[in-house]
């Protein structure tokens, strides 16, 4: 048998502003392709299909549109769906009535019967080869769990434990018990390796919102999750693994290698995942890759970029951030970057800068200006404040204009 797992599709997601339906389209095209050259048996999403809770309607278009397309491309497979913390669990189920009859399942709102209890059966969806009706996997579809959705005093961790603990008496229950098991989730796994700099995953500070993986890579032959960007197994377990992110959501995740997981079942119910390698249409392109510029050197590396050309598929120019160290204000920097960035086969982001002294404390101070304030001519304070800032004294270029200000104000 052969699945394919994917996640954090995050459709609808605009990057620094810049609208990305082409480089979702690129995707979208680029694993209806995939699913046509191999095959398989199902598929499965782990969340985070959309960037938000209430997605634009071309996304949701191109979300349905593939759908149907996935089904027409390779007939009689079976598509998995669980919501992720981005989106709307009664929205994306919406449909369910229709999809279903096509062979897709969503998996995002916690039914439960007339008692209110769990309907962990909902839960449970055997799976079988594309031209056999006779289940060979059963799939334990958990959506992304919040704090209604488990006993009150529960932490995320203790949370998900009991749901799991329920699809597993439910599963000991069924006629499918002897079958092997494919967990298809969205959580932040301890042991997983996170990106220092940003959590575009919205992880919550002080990692409150981390399960310990524990027994799940022995109860299941495999563990598709999502909400982690990086692609990666978890910690030491090859089989809870990791999809990651189609696209890019920050500058921190440029160089994370983009893909999705072949997962193939030998008849013994072994397991064998192999990354499906994809490349993204735009690529992130960071002024320099590490560290920072003069404002000169800068600008000679703006310079030295493409020309944009009137034929040029835009959709596919390279996101760009600059990262520039200031000695001293640079009043005009800004203007002179966007004249030329004006001129160039990129997609303009953001300019970050820092000065010397925050470069080498690694920005963990802020200026501050010695004596009491009432006692100090505004000039005193520009200078103790500059000083601060950019480790140097002020220039009497700058002074002046500084005292010609504060002159007119008296006036």
């Amino acid at each position: 048998m052969k699945l394919i797992h994917t996640a954090d599709w995050h459709l609808g997601n605009s990057f620094h502003r810049h609208d990305r339906e082409g480089e979702f389209t690129h995707f979208l095209r680029w694993m209806l392709e995939t699913l046509r050259q191999q095959q398989p048996d199902a598929l499965l999403i782990s969340g985070d299909v959309f960037d938000s809770a209430n997605p634009s309607a071309r996304a949701e278009e191109m979300f349905y549109q593939f759908l149907n397309d996935a089904t027409e491309t390779v007939p009689g497979i079976q598509i998995v769906i669980t919501a992720g913390n981005h989106d709307s669990a009664g929205r994306l189920e919406a449909p369910q009535a229709l999809l279903k009859t096509h062979n897709i399942y969503v998996r995002g709102l916690i039914h439960r019967n007339e008692e209110g209890e769990i309907d962990f059966d909902e839960y449970l969806l055997p799976l079988s080869l594309r031209d056999n009706a006779e289940a060979r996997v059963v799939c334990f579809a958990i959506p992304y769990l919040r704090s209604g959705d488990y006993p009150a005093g529960m932490s995320v961790e203790e949370g998900l434990r009991y749901f799991l603990n329920g699809l597993q008496k439910h599963f000991r229950k069924s006629p499918f018990k002897a079958l092997p098991t494919v967990a298809c989730a969205h959580y932040y796994a301890a042991g997983t390796d996170i990106n220092a700099e940003e959590h575009s995953e919205r992880l919550v500070v002080g990692g409150q919102d981390m399960v310990e993986v524990g027994a799940m890579g022995k109860n299941y032959a495999y563990v598709a999750l999502g909400h982690i960007h990086r692609a990666q197994a978890v910690g030491d377990c090859a089989n809870v693994r990791y999809a990651g992110s189609p696209l890019a959501l920050s500058f921190s995740e440029r160089d994370y290698k983009r893909s999705v997981q072949l997962v193939e079942f030998d008849e013994k119910g072994r397991v064998q995942a192999t990354a499906l390698p994809y490349s993204p249409l735009c690529r992130l392109l960071s002024l320099p890759e590490r560290g920072s510029l003069d404002p000169e050197e800068a600008l000679q590396r703006l310079r030295a970029l493409p020309e944009a050309k009137a034929d040029d598929d835009r959709n596919a120019y390279p996101y760009l951030e600059i990262s520039i160290r200031l000695s001293q204000p640079e009043p005009e920097l800004r203007r002179r970057i966007g004249e030329i960035i004006e001129q160039k086969a990129v997609k303009f982001c953001r300019i970050t800068t820092a000065t010397q002294r925050e470069l080498r404390e690694g920005n963990a101070t802020q200026p501050t200006v010695e004596n009491s304030l009432h006692k100090l001519a505004p000039i005193d304070i520009a200078k103790q404040y500059y000083s601060a800032r950019y480790d140097n004294e002020m220039p009497d270029a700058l002074v002046e204009r500084f005292n010609i200000a504060v002159n007119s104000i008296d006036k």
